[in-house]
């Protein structure tokens, strides 16, 4: 019996790869705060844990330099002292699980409304999974970006 489960795991650590489980907020409105909060902290590590898709957060499936490379770039366009719930959830037509929120972004002389797309795990909970960078102000100034960020 102690082989067979020495077998098992070794075939679960073999077969496994990146199948963690990392715990994302219970509520809508927590998902948005603490990605955030995150951003404001430059805690990247934080942020990968708290977006991703409905299969879960992309800590647990993204490879680590890719997610660090797309999370840094989240964190410049979207920085800012402070933040404000400006309206949400808002249903998004066509996707049941997913919520839209629009933040403002309270910057020095450039306050900035974003838009915050917000998705249901298949394990329950909610996470970031669009932060809509179209519609962000370019990092250092007020015009806007041109790019998207779906994992």
């Amino acid at each position: 019996m102690r082989r067979w489960l020495v077998v098992c795991a070794v075939l679960g650590v073999a077969c496994g790869g990146r199948q963690r489980q990392t715990p994302v907020p219970a509520t809508m409105s927590d998902a948005v705060s603490q990605f955030l909060d995150a951003v404001k902290s430059n805690d990247i590590p934080r942020m990968g844990q708290l977006w991703g898709s409905g299969r879960g957060p992309a800590s647990d499936w993204m490879s680590d330099s890719v997610l660090h490379m797309r999370m840094t770039v989240v964190q410049k366009y979207l920085t800012a002292p402070r933040y404000r719930i400006v309206e949400g959830p808002l249903a998004v037509p066509g996707r049941t699980d997913r919520r839209l929120y629009q933040v403002e972004l309270q910057r020095a002389n450039c306050p900035h409304v974003q838009p915050i797309e917000i998705v249901q795990t298949r394990r329950g909970g909610w996470i970031v999974s669009d932060v809509h960078l179209e519609s962000a102000k370019t990092p250092g100034s007020c015009s806007p970006a041109r790019s998207g960020t779906r994992p």
